[in-house]
């Protein structure tokens, strides 16, 4: 399982990508619609009753995604730009491209856009069948 996580990651990170004279990286990744944009949703053949929902996801700058949770484990990879992981009981954590982050389950969270918006693939790893998003007044 981790190594299919583990190459969605690396294949959506050079995604529109070519390597310069100075050894780094330019990338020109085209942005997805405003939001959590699903590409994925599959069962988890390895264990009973979990799926995975992959999504593509893109926060404008300075907007922000209402206060929620999700029910299981999220995993996300920041392609390009930065946000502003703003967690409950957690210090806000400015994330940029190339991190990468893991929210527990049902950990309450409102994240931001950063100076130029944030644009991550996010990989939900939880119970089939339970709603993907809990909103939280």
């Amino acid at each position: 399982m981790h190594r299919i996580l583990l190459s969605i990651v690396l294949i959506s990170s050079v995604y529109g990508c070519e390597r310069l004279p100075s050894d780094s990286v330019a990338c020109d990744v085209p942005l997805p619609p405003a939001g959590s944009n699903e590409v994925l949703r599959t069962k988890v053949r390895v264990a009973d009753n979990l799926e995975v929902i992959i999504s593509n996801v893109y926060i404008p700058s300075g907007a922000q995604v209402p206060r929620h949770y999700h029910p299981g484990e999220e995993f996300l990879y920041v392609v390009q730009g930065s946000a502003v992981h703003v967690e409950e009981g957690q210090a806000d954590r400015v994330l940029t491209a190339g991190e990468a982050y893991v929210i527990p389950p049902e950990a309450v969270h409102a994240p931001y856009g950063g100076p130029d918006g944030g644009h991550a693939i996010v990989f939900r790893l939880h119970v089939d069948g339970m709603e993907e998003r809990y909103p939280v007044q």
